[in-house]
């Protein structure tokens, strides 16, 4: 069984004006799909019958900040933009960042961005996120 470390995991993204590029500093991300389901139980049946539905997803990225980091500043004014269109691109990578491997990769807005500056402790930023569109999972 391989486990795997969290300090091996990655993001990648940008907003629309060029190529995935990883964000520098990522601390952490967390991702939940999620599928709606649909009652299909017909009257007479002893068990309930569901099909499922339609797809979304949502989580969290985690930075330290740094204003000179390659990525972070995409990431975080992201969520400045009015009336966006989904232009954004994600790759969170439980391992490695080869495209395609290891990885959840989707089309998504930034909903909402944290910024937490305590005395004694690293300035921490914290981005929110929504999927739109299919989310491709190539976590093997």
């Amino acid at each position: 069984m391989a486990t795997l470390r969290g300090e091996q995991g990655a993001v990648q993204f940008e907003t629309g004006s060029g190529s995935l590029a990883t964000v520098v500093g990522t601390r952490s991300w967390s991702m939940t799909i999620t599928k709606e389901t649909y009652e299909t139980t017909d009257h007479g049946d002893t068990f309930r019958n569901f099909i499922g539905g339609l797809i979304s997803g949502s989580g969290t990225v985690e930075l330290v900040y740094d204003p000179d980091a390659t990525g972070q500043a995409g990431l975080i004014e992201d969520i400045v933009k009015a009336n966006d269109a989904t232009d954004a691109s994600f790759e969170l990578f439980t391992t490695g960042t080869s495209a395609g491997t290891d990885s959840l990769a989707f089309g998504g807005i930034i909903t909402d961005m944290e910024i937490t500056s305590t005395v004694g402790e690293l300035v921490i930023v914290t981005c929110s996120f929504v999927s739109s569109g299919t989310i491709t999972s190539n976590l093997q």
